[in-house]
């Protein structure tokens, strides 16, 4: 090899060398604000999604948590850096939202009254559903079945968990019924409704319902309708609550809003509808007084 030809070797190497190490110093570099970046004071990263929307309701039973945080979240990420974070636990919801400011809480009323004095949270939506925002819970049954009583050891459908339930069921029934609560197997559905056509199919001899959803059967199928009684309800309650924390970082408002405005979008309706609603409203007078029996 000539001395011109070994020179240009020597050359060619140095070069392949210094363009290695330039494109090593590069992909460090843009690893280094891949990674590091998001965490500088200041920077907002949309894919971080830093403020979230807990869902809690005990008298609800999602069938599906995947799927509903699922499309909320491609709902939310096309507004600003938000996510929905269902939850089907009390214990796992309250040790997750326990001291947390950059957040909304949408609850069922019946769990924020025993949320709030627990938390340090406030009301500031209720949900609505033909533009109504209460509700009455009802047990209803075959009509065979004339008193509470009667259903010592018997199947009940409910739409909320085992633990809501029985609660419930004490805090309706009179002094000398509550003793049938513990002796009843309890079957849980997806809807209000479900929990009635389950009465019309033979699952269960009666229900945990709603008021507005026995109005729903009598529509639909008016002869299940006419062979059910209803053995007790309820005070009148509100549907669930959007609460925030007292004490709330300066986007939670913004939250609120973009929660209060879903129903203006089809996406967004169709989710509200997923939790049971079809829209939100301010409190009234009427509903502070309420929630804070």
């Amino acid at each position: 090899m000539t001395k011109s030809a070994y020179l240009q070797v020597i050359l060619l190497r140095r070069i392949a060398f210094l363009v290695s190490v330039k494109a090593l110093l590069f992909y460090l570099i843009l690893i280094f604000f891949i990674v590091f970046a998001p965490c500088r004071p200041g920077l907002t990263v949309f894919a971080e999604s830093k403020y979230t929307i807990y869902f809690y309701n005990p008298e609800s039973n999602i069938d599906n948590y995947a799927s509903l945080k699922t499309k909320f979240d491609l709902y939310l990420k096309k507004i600003g850096p938000y996510q929905f974070q269902p939850f089907s636990n009390r214990n796992t919801f309250e040790n997750k939202t326990r001291g947390q400011h950059n957040c909304v809480l949408i609850l069922s009323s019946w769990y924020y009254k025993e949320l709030k004095n627990l938390f340090s949270i406030k009301p500031v939506l209720i949900g609505t559903l033909d533009d109504n925002s209460y509700q009455k819970k009802v047990l209803i049954a075959k009509k065979n079945i004339n008193c509470p009583a009667m259903l010592k050891g018997c199947s009940i459908a409910s739409s909320g968990g085992k633990e809501y339930t029985v609660e419930f069921l004490q805090s309706m029934l009179k002094e000398k019924d509550k003793e049938i609560v513990e002796t009843l197997q309890i079957l849980n559905v997806p809807k209000d409704i479900d929990a009635l056509i389950s009465i019309g199919f033979g699952l269960v001899q009666a229900a945990l319902t709603t008021e507005y959803s026995i109005e729903m059967l009598a529509d639909i199928n008016n002869g299940l309708y006419k062979n059910l009684s209803i053995l007790a309800m309820s005070e009148e309650s509100l549907l669930p609550v959007v609460a925030i924390p007292a004490e709330s970082g300066h986007v939670v408002p913004e939250l609120v809003e973009t929660i209060a405005n879903m129903e203006e979008t089809p996406d967004g309706k169709s989710n509200i509808q997923m939790l049971g609603l079809d829209g939100w409203k301010m409190l009234d007078e009427n509903d502070w007084e309420l929630l804070q029996k």
